[in-house]
């Protein structure tokens, strides 16, 4: 995202929040990355699986895009994958958003998802999933950050400008779209959850990092708070709007922790050790390196709970509890 957008002023860092600090985490806390997750072997993959207690099927969740055919595209060699590994159907639910797959994993009907980190914490805690892999494009960079966007004839500059306009996030449950935005807005401007919203003429959720930034370039809002990796990653098709050259960064926040994969822990122990071992080796197998590609990922890297602590201590921070999201 950020070799696309252009940044305002002379420092970005001096339109950022300090999120992490204001919460007491530390940039460390975001990146904790640990290898702990039982792995098998890969003796123990190839051998004959006992099944008994499995699904039918592996069910996993994934959210909607503008486009149906990248669906396609991008998650059939996962499918693939995971059906070849499991020996049994993987299937793909498609969820409205967050909301929709933590209720579906607490209700049995999802087995494995990726989150986002702040609705990771509400299916730890409503779902009994558990963090287990974090997708990469670097493996050494585990974190991304929480951005404003505007088009440059907004007349925005700074996050000092936005009273009285319209914005966009992206999901009530969404970390980089929904709660460290505002979350900076909270800390910069001096405001609360009951003020927050009021600051604008209008507050809109668009379902999506996407939606959002289509919302910025068709000028539907005058700002969204989006992911930047989020948005990089559907640039391709995006770039051929006669917008696009127009977009910019006007905020970005602290670093966040990536969001993980997660599994239910309701599901045979064996089972979630052989998910959890073909996600953390996907990057060894040409076939599913098409959706790793395809996410903008080269690889699945350890993940663990602990590592989503600043997130719950921001949560904390800005009054916002499982209660308020699942509404």
């Amino acid at each position: 995202m950020k070799k696309y957008l252009k940044r305002v002023g002379l420092s970005i860092a001096a339109l950022s929040v300090a999120m992490l600090a204001a919460c007491g985490g530390s940039e460390e806390s975001t990146t904790e990355i640990s290898s702990s997750q039982a792995e098998p072997s890969t003796e123990e993959v190839e051998d004959d699986i006992d099944r008994t207690g499995w699904p039918e099927k592996f069910v996993y969740g994934i959210l909607p895009t503008e486009d149906q055919a990248e669906l396609t595209k991008q998650f059939d060699p996962l499918v693939d994958y995971m059906e070849n590994i499991l020996g049994i159907e993987f299937e793909l639910f498609v969820g409205n958003d967050y909301n929709a797959l933590i209720e579906a994993m607490r209700n049995g009907h999802l087995h494995a998802s990726g989150f986002g980190p702040f609705s990771y914490m509400l299916a730890h805690e409503r779902g009994n999933a558990e963090a287990f892999a974090m997708g990469v494009e670097d493996p050494s960079a585990a974190t991304y950050n929480a951005i404003f966007i505007t088009l440059e004839d907004s007349g925005l500059e700074s996050l000092d400008d936005l009273e009285g306009k319209t914005i966009a996030y992206a999901d009530p449950a969404s970390t980089s779209g929904h709660i460290f935005p505002k979350g900076m807005l909270i800390n910069h401007l001096g405001l609360n959850m009951d003020t927050v919203d009021d600051h604008f003429s209008y507050v809109t959720f668009s379902g999506s990092h996407e939606a959002s930034l289509y919302s910025i370039l068709n000028g539907d809002v005058d700002v969204a708070g989006v992911c930047d990796v989020c948005i990089e990653r559907v640039f391709e098709r995006v770039q051929d709007h006669p917008n696009f050259d127009k977009l910019k960064i006007i905020a970005e926040s602290d670093p966040i922790p990536r969001g993980p994969q997660a599994i239910s822990m309701d599901l045979p122990e064996n089972l979630r050790e052989l998910v959890i071992h073909a996600f953390h080796e996907m990057h060894n197998d040409p076939e599913a390196t098409a959706f790793l590609e395809e996410s903008g990922y080269s690889a699945f890297i350890p993940a663990e709970d602990s590592a989503f602590d600043i997130i719950r201590d921001t949560a904390a921070a800005l009054e916002m509890s499982a209660e308020d999201l699942l509404k």
